[in-house]
């Protein structure tokens, strides 16, 4: 039995850098709004470093916030500040580019459409820098039925299915006289999403190795079964189940942006060792 890691796979540059700095803060205790990453394994390992998700900021005492890659709405910030918490800034780059451009589009009077989930933090984190009025479109529909708009400023959640965003934008086009379009997917998640489709189109099955709640994981897992080609989501190997492999010859292995190097090849040696003891 064959096992392929696809070309794209793993820790992408920002939760490579949030890591970094979280393991960097020497001052503890150190809060994240949230889990650092959607990644069980890896928020067991900061636990033990001291580093504790919490669901709001009135939960902390002292000590320091981190904002994680997501980023926050900047009421967040200030309400950390308000309390002296210190905060650690561990916004991706590419969401801190998004936070930017819709600022300007609001103070350029755009109305502005942010295409993802409503209910993702890193939309909340847009929605806040956007200003009063701002809109989620998550189907073509909603975007097809938006009263017609005089300026509409779109951006995209970075971890949006490439496809997805087009056919949105698309009919947001037509809903507005005049339009700015800015597309913010990373370019990671594209080359990560890339690479998952092409190794699932040569593979008998696909492991998709990351956290059940993460958004960008998912959207991997939704892309490598529209290829017909079986696709199981593992949070680690101790999921995997002998019986999956059976007749199988050649098996696929990918991992989300929050997936350690070291979770995706444990499943692959896993799935080696089933094959060399037969299925």
């Amino acid at each position: 039995m064959e096992v392929l890691i696809a070309s794209q796979a793993g820790f992408c540059f920002g939760v490579t850098r949030a890591l970094e700095l979280a393991l960097a803060a020497r001052e503890p205790p150190i809060y994240t709004l949230g889990p650092l990453v959607h990644n069980p394994l890896v928020i067991n390992q900061l636990k033990e470093r001291g580093i504790h998700p919490v669901s709001s900021v009135e939960e902390i005492r002292e000590g320091s916030l981190l904002i994680r890659t997501h980023g926050v709405p900047p009421a967040i910030i200030e309400e950390a500040r308000e309390k002296n918490l210190r905060v650690i800034d561990a916004t991706c780059p590419l969401v801190k580019k998004i936070h930017g451009i819709v600022r300007n589009l609001r103070e350029e009077g755009y109305r502005v459409a942010v295409i993802g989930h409503s209910r993702h933090p890193e939309v909340q984190g847009i929605l806040g820098y956007s200003g009063e009025g701002s809109i989620v479109i998550e189907k073509e529909e909603e975007a097809a039925a938006l009263p017609f708009q005089k300026k509409l400023g779109i951006v995209v959640q970075t971890t949006e299915l490439t496809e997805n965003f087009h056919k949105i934008a698309i009919r947001l086009l037509e809903r507005a006289e005049e339009c700015r379009i800015f597309n913010t997917i990373c370019f990671a998640t594209q080359e990560r999403q890339r690479a998952a489709l092409e190794l699932a189109m040569i593979v008998d099955l696909m492991i998709i190795v990351g956290g059940k709640n993460s958004s960008n994981t998912r959207k991997l897992l939704e892309i490598s079964q529209e290829t017909g080609t079986t696709t199981y989501l593992v949070e680690s190997a101790e999921e995997l189940e002998r019986g999956w492999f059976s007749g199988k010859k050649k098996i696929g292995l990918t991992g989300g942006a929050s997936t350690p190097d070291e979770a995706i090849h444990r499943v692959k040696r896993m799935v080696e060792s089933f094959g060399n003891t037969g299925l």
